[in-house]
């Protein structure tokens, strides 16, 4: 569980104090690994190949284990959906939505101790495990800055702005610049929705929507992309 530990050590001693006052009060470790479980007892086998797992995770905790964690709740959050997308690779398990964790108060929790639930919530977006590489009758993949995602949905929207599917913090990408769609016959086409400094396929600014090849390269702003298809077949939503 190297990305936790980490966090217990890089932060300030302030924070680390939070984290591990005394024996017998919760650590990032223990919700981590409480995650872990949750994810492993909820997965779907879908068949031979795929095994869904649930994407959406809540974490319930009594008010004081709260107070706690609260005020640095955002960087344990990003490092509790590292963790999961770790196991999700590490066992290939595919997700259909892009992975959240949550923390919520519930006084009907004993404190030091912790309850977990978990959903499955389909969304444009989802991480690419490695079950879910380019394989026969799959989605698409996008690579960007050595993350993959997985297109789960018939259009995904890149842009600069908070209501985008994939979300890039690149001053030269507008709000809604680049549409990928799926067609009937499963291929992938490109749309710039009128983005201020264009769309680049293969080196070529875009007009028009373009059909998009296996790897290749497009560049939006000073972001460049990576197109992965699956090798054959439609994809199913």
């Amino acid at each position: 569980m190297g990305i936790l530990d980490r966090i217990e050590r890089s932060l300030d001693r302030g924070v680390t104090s939070v984290f591990s006052p005394g024996r017998g009060q919760l650590k990032p470790l223990d919700l981590a690994q409480g995650l872990k479980r949750e994810c492993d007892d909820q997965i779907q086998v879908l068949d031979r190949t795929r095994t869904l797992a649930p994407n959406v995770f809540t974490v319930y905790l009594h008010s004081a284990d709260f107070e706690r964690f609260s005020s640095w709740q955002d960087t344990l959050l990003d490092e509790l959906q590292k963790v999961l997308m770790e196991q999700a690779d590490k066992q290939r398990y595919m997700f259909v939505g892009a992975v959240s964790v949550d923390l919520q108060r519930d006084d009907e929790v004993r404190q030091g101790r912790f309850e977990t639930e978990s959903r499955t919530e389909r969304g444009s977006v989802a991480p690419a495990t490695g079950a879910a590489q380019a394989e026969p009758g799959g989605s698409p993949i996008i690579e960007i800055d050595g993350q993959q995602y997985l297109l789960t949905g018939p259009v995904t929207v890149i842009g600069r702005g908070g209501d985008a599917d994939i979300i890039l913090e690149d001053t030269g990408v507008s709000r809604h610049h680049l549409e990928l769609r799926t067609d009937e016959a499963g291929s992938l086409i490109a749309t710039d929705l009128g983005s201020t400094n264009g769309t680049f396929v293969d080196g070529e600014r875009i007009r028009t929507p373009v059909p998009l090849q296996d790897r290749s390269l497009l560049k939006i702003g000073r972001t460049r992309l990576t197109v992965l298809l699956p090798s054959a077949g439609p994809v199913s939503w």
